[in-house]
């Protein structure tokens, strides 16, 4: 099977090191030169949850930078099987989707990993709504360099197709599953993925920006009696929206959220290190999503309006 990761942040990395044993051939598209370059002289290097690899498989693996060779990457491989697309929804632009375009033949499946709505209109316009597939996972990662990534946690990975599909998952992805659980992830096909792409776009548009606008560690906020209040009205606000547009969110996903806030109590959001770090961040496709929806439907969320307008302050 032929992959490609597009992205090596955390999650790339961290999926490309576990799989790059099980396939014939997997090409690593970085955003940056110097990370490609670092990455090609030494490779992937993964630790943490009791595992040490350090992927060096000449010739099964390669490392790109996408801006300047994922388009011109055609002229000497074949096309993909499957392209993971593993950037934040930023990172999506024409020329990034045109590079995709050229990789994939009709028998190529994207699947979209990426945080918040919105994408999957967009990438469904641009490559066909046939050839995508989303994801949703909860496996932990932390990039600490250019090429090495903590696996901090394991998780369950969700993959199948949005109700506007016009076809079902079936058996064609089962030697995608089974080389995803070889590789030590598992992993599941889904035939309500709206409910759980909403499931992570709640969870995310509640611990997230509370986070990055406080500047706190995710646990911190439930220390807080007015940290949970903030979090309670913006998980009922964004039940109202889902509501609205026919999604109906698992009445277990308040304690999921605070589950999920326990669990990673000691992580920093990947919203709070892009503010710290002087980075755009994802607030337009989580918080800001839900604002545009909700003008739509005539709904008021003004508790996401006001931290959306916050971060974008930040910003």
């Amino acid at each position: 099977m032929r992959i490609m990761i597009v992205g090596a942040g955390s999650l790339g990395l961290l999926f490309a090191a576990k799989l790059s044993a099980f396939c014939e051939h997997m090409t690593v598209i970085a955003r940056s030169r110097e990370q490609a370059d670092e990455l090609a002289q030494k490779g992937i290097e993964l630790v943490g949850t009791a595992e040490s690899i350090r992927t060096t498989r000449s010739g099964v693996i390669d490392f790109r930078y996408y801006l300047e060779e994922a388009g011109t990457a055609s002229s000497s491989l074949h096309h993909f099987d499957y392209i993971f697309l593993m950037v934040k929804q930023p990172a999506i632009t024409q020329e990034l989707i045109n590079n995709l375009k050229s990789q994939m033949s009709k028998d190529t499946y994207l699947i979209s990993f990426q945080n918040g709505i919105g994408h999957e209109v967009s990438l469904g316009k641009e490559l066909g709504r046939d050839s995508l597939l989303f994801a949703v996972t909860t496996e932990g990662a932390r990039r600490e360099g250019l090429t090495t990534v903590t696996h901090t946690g394991h998780g369950v990975s969700y993959i199948g197709k949005t109700e506007d599909s016009d076809h079902v998952v079936d058996s064609t992805h089962i030697l995608l599953i089974e080389m995803l659980e070889k590789a030590g992830f598992h992993t599941m096909m889904s035939k309500n993925m709206d409910v759980r792409i909403w499931s992570k776009l709640t969870i995310n548009a509640v611990i997230n920006p509370l986070t990055a606008i406080l500047r706190v560690k995710n646990g911190e906020l439930l220390l807080s009696p007015w940290a949970r209040a903030l979090m309670n009205d913006l998980y009922q606000e964004t039940r109202l929206v889902a509501t609205a547009k026919g999604i109906f969110l698992p009445d277990e996903l308040w304690d999921t959220l605070l589950s999920v806030c326990e669990a990673t109590s000691l992580n920093h959001s990947s919203m709070l290190q892009d503010i710290e770090q002087s980075r755009r961040t994802e607030i337009d496709h989580i918080n800001g999503s839900l604002v545009k929806l909700a003008k739509e439907l005539n709904l008021e969320i003004p508790t996401h309006q006001t931290v959306y307008q916050l971060v974008k302050a930040l910003e």
